[in-house]
């Protein structure tokens, strides 16, 4: 009797955690969250804006965010930036977001900001992509950012 006790417990318990181990999705439990490199700093943050028209979290399907994106050592030319979060059961990544600036500079006191975007709860990576140029040359250059489930 002992022995079937001890089985259908173990079993209810590997049940429970094998249930909580799948449960994953890309929240930030402490924000904000940020990540540098020696020419950006990437900061994601609740959203700040009290826009009625502003996109609203929708709980069990998506989440909203700021994002705030800042050139700390070059000024930058033709910035591009684009958000994707990755999608279940391919390889491929969805975009969410992209936007464009023709120059951000590193003494801007407005960093390039995103108000608020939708991230799905099944996301489990968010990869932001800065291409640009430095200042005065032809080079492009390219940094991403991945914030992934800890």
């Amino acid at each position: 009797m002992k022995k079937y006790l001890f089985l259908f417990s173990l079993a209810v318990m590997l049940f429970v955690l094998n249930s909580n181990i799948q449960a994953h999705a890309l929240t930030f439990n402490q924000l904000p969250n940020t990540q540098k490199s020696d020419q950006w700093t990437v900061e994601i943050d609740k959203v700040k804006s009290n826009d009625p028209h502003a996109i609203k979290s929708k709980k069990g399907i998506y989440q909203t965010y700021s994002m705030a994106i800042k050139s700390i050592k070059n000024d930058a030319s033709d910035v591009r930036i684009e958000l994707f979060r990755d999608e279940k059961n391919s390889t491929s990544k969805y975009g969410i977001v992209h936007s464009e600036r023709e120059i951000l500079n590193r003494d801007d006191k407005e960093p390039f900001y995103f108000a608020n975007f939708p991230l799905s709860e099944k996301a489990k990576k968010l990869e932001v992509v800065i291409t640009w140029k430095e200042k005065g040359s032809d080079r492009s250059y390219q940094e991403r950012f991945t914030f992934s489930q800890d």
